[in-house]
């Protein structure tokens, strides 16, 4: 028999989020964001959960914790649909699984049955392996870095989450910040863009102070920021979005750089009247990449852009990265997928989830290995 949903005051522990209950949910962890989403979702006491994506973003620990809220769940009798691209975790939990490409579904059946399908594996994987993306020429030594962070203390609040952070980030570099769940990542972009205000330290860009402006000047100023989760605007369509990001810094042969963006990704040239919401999540991560490119930056900063990506689409985003970084696009990145991030990268940075300070790693990429 199905037993009824935990009620709305119960649902939070229900849930496994054992955090303060007037914490700002901006100010939250990966993790905790999403299993306040599942209680907040649970609070209503629906008949059938939909879940889009839970687990992107998580590390592998804090994925099982959202594995065992759905195992939970599922054994009090309550219908989930799951929309998800880590498999493990699909693997686990489902009863039944359904496959899509392009709209289309390619296999149904039981986990089993889906983990054995050449079709299933062709569409998620690709060809498989992972190519290689280091530079095969060396930077020219600059005079000065691009982008110089002293100090930077930073956090919403009372609370405090990036503390002391420092880097530099030279003219044509890709730097990877890299770091665990709730070590300051994001934050540090939020407040490197203006988002936020920092608590204290200094931000240079081109050698001037941008740390104490608001964050439409430091983009006019030229410190692109392309968010987490995309955040394309979905009743706009592509060529409207594009349009937007050229707004900052001037219109001036904005119908050239959309062409040439739209050559670029071909995908988005097929679709350009078409509304950014109905797009899939690939497609909308390189509309937020081409609307930050269209600002012309001088540093280009992705927060998290392989968030809930399949494998075969994450080495198609890195191909472009790569392709960005040699054509001498100056990038700041953030992302959860180490590997792929150190691919690209020129250097490492790393976030330490204690003291949420950021320095340079002792270890080169494999970027910088001759």
């Amino acid at each position: 028999m199905r037993q009824a949903p935990p009620s709305p005051k119960a649902c939070s522990p229900f849930v496994g989020y054992r955090g303060g209950i007037d914490v700002p949910a901006g100010a939250l962890s990966h993790v905790d964001k999403r299993l306040v989403e599942i209680a907040r979702a649970l609070a209503v006491r629906p008949a059938i959960l939909a879940l889009d994506e839970p687990a992107a973003g998580l590390d592998a620990v804090d994925t099982a914790l959202i594995d065992k809220v759905l195992r939970e769940l599922a054994a009090i009798g309550l219908a989930i649909i799951l929309v998800e691209h880590e498999m493990d975790l699909v693997m686990g939990v489902s009863s039944h699984v359904i496959v899509l490409d392009a709209g289309a579904k390619i296999a149904e059946g039981a986990p089993h049955e889906i983990a054995a399908s050449p079709a299933v594996r062709e569409a998620y994987l690709g060809a498989g392996g992972q190519a290689e993306r280091g530079r095969q020429r060396t930077l020219p030594v600059r005079d000065a870095p691009l982008l110089t962070v002293r100090s930077l203390s930073a956090g919403y609040g009372a609370a405090t989450v990036v503390r002391d952070a420092a880097l530099e980030v030279g003219d044509g570099e890709l730097v990877a910040v890299l770091g665990a769940n709730g070590a300051g990542k994001t934050t540090l972009l939020r407040a490197l863009s203006g988002l936020i205000r920092p608590m204290a330290g200094e931000v240079r860009l081109l050698g001037w102070r941008i740390d104490q402006l608001a964050g439409d000047r430091i983009a006019r100023e030229g410190l692109i920021l392309v968010p987490e989760g995309r955040q394309v605007f979905p009743e706009l369509s592509v060529i409207d979005n594009l349009r937007l990001g050229a707004y900052a810094r001037g219109s001036a042969g904005e119908a050239r750089r959309i062409e040439a963006l739209l050559e670029r990704f071909a995908a988005l040239e097929a679709r350009r009247h078409q509304r950014a919401g109905l797009l899939s999540g690939g497609e909308q991560q390189m509309l937020a990449i081409a609307r930050g490119l269209m600002a012309r930056p001088e540093v280009l900063m992705l927060d998290e852009p392989s968030l809930g990506l399949a494998p075969k689409l994450l080495e198609v985003l890195y191909d472009l990265l790569a392709e960005l970084r040699g054509e001498g696009t100056t990038i700041l990145l953030v992302d959860q997928m180490a590997t792929l991030a150190l691919s690209v990268a020129d250097r490492p940075m790393c976030c330490n989830p204690v003291r949420s300070s950021i320095r340079a790693a002792r270890a080169k990429s494999p970027a910088t290995r001759r």
